[in-house]
């Protein structure tokens, strides 16, 4: 008896891109999105200076950027936290307070990055610190007030008290330029 060939049909083959579709919308949703959240804690200040010492790169935790927003004369414009922008009067603090003390609530362990200009005087710094400090408290449930002072490393080491010509580079007592090792040039 003879073995009949038994033919099956051909199958075509198709690639579902439906997946593959969605997937890429996800990860286009999910970069612009994580684009606006880093642009809501930039606020473009001239932030302080350090060659040595202390400073720590912080690392990546729970954090809110608290930014003192510059103004002329040393003085404020006010406070930004999370895109928002609080008045630097007394209500302004405590409503700054009270948003803070929001994420103390959902994180004690939270820590508050400090931003402020270099010209920005320490009088409006300091509410501020006090705002993170009063935050912590109102939160309650062991909350830490965890406040850490964003500066700029220095590749070289600076001057930062010495009086400086038009183009930055440091001046003697006198008014006259300063050479490459910070003496005073001659005439």
């Amino acid at each position: 008896m003879a073995r009949k060939k038994i033919r099956f049909p051909t199958a075509d083959i198709k690639a579902n891109l439906t997946p593959m579709v969605d997937v890429s919308f996800l990860l286009l949703v999910f970069f612009m999105l994580i684009s606006r959240i880093g642009d809501t804690e930039r606020t473009e200040l001239d932030l302080a200076a350090v060659s040595a010492g202390a400073a720590v790169a912080a690392d990546d935790e729970v954090r809110f950027v608290l930014n003192v927003i510059p103004a002329a004369n040393g003085a404020t414009g006010g406070y930004a936290l999370n895109g928002v922008v609080y008045e630097a009067t007394p209500d302004g603090i405590a409503l700054l307070a009270e948003s803070i003390a929001e994420g103390y609530r959902r994180n004690p362990y939270l820590a508050v990055n400090l931003r402020a200009d270099r010209a920005t005087n320490y009088e409006w710094v300091e509410p501020a610190m006090r705002a993170t400090t009063t935050a912590a408290r109102i939160a309650g449930g062991g909350a830490l007030p965890r406040l850490n002072l964003v500066v700029v490393e220095l590749d070289e080491p600076r001057d930062i008290g010495a009086p400086r010509g038009p183009n930055g580079a440091p001046r003697a007592p006198n008014g006259a330029p300063r050479g490459p090792n910070g003496a005073p040039r001659g005439p």
